[in-house]
């Protein structure tokens, strides 16, 4: 019997934001978890991953989590952040806190959001207007199986 891998638990909404990530964030901690996350899952399809709504790890390394959430749009940016995460378990037909292989997830990611719904869902995301996450989403969509890069 093989080793059991811990799941990775991350907010719904990030499993978007990984599509484009280009090992750029908000501070040097973010940026260093954040390149660990998307190595890990990069190198293993099979990861286990938990998604929720609330804060995850990636939340505890960036500069805008206060007093246990975001504040990234202002003090109560939390339930926005909130509302996101929902409406992507939503789109992906998944429920918060169940657990799928990584590799599940971005197959639900192909068949179920395109590019152009990023700005519907991603409302407020400063990173938006750069298009690198819509580009990664709609690069997923034409092979789930394609591996992802920073570059």
């Amino acid at each position: 019997m093989g080793a059991v891998t811990e799941p990775i638990t991350l907010r719904a909404h990030q499993v978007l934001c990984l599509q484009g990530y280009r090992g750029e964030g908000y501070s040097v901690t973010f940026v260093t978890e954040m390149s660990r996350v998307h190595r890990e899952l990069a190198e293993d399809p099979e990861r286990p991953v938990r998604l929720i709504t609330s804060p995850d790890r990636l939340c505890q390394a960036c500069v805008h989590l206060r007093h246990g959430g975001c504040t990234l749009g202002g003090a109560d940016h939390e339930a926005h952040m909130r509302r996101q995460d929902l409406e992507v378990l939503r789109r992906l037909g998944l429920e918060a806190g169940a657990v799928h292989p990584w590799r599940t997830i971005r197959e639900r990611i192909a068949a179920s959001v395109s590019g152009d719904d990023l700005p519907t869902i991603c409302t407020t995301c400063p990173w938006l207007h750069l298009g690198w996450c819509a580009q990664g989403v709609d690069r997923l969509r034409g092979d789930p199986t394609t591996a992802y890069s920073t570059t």
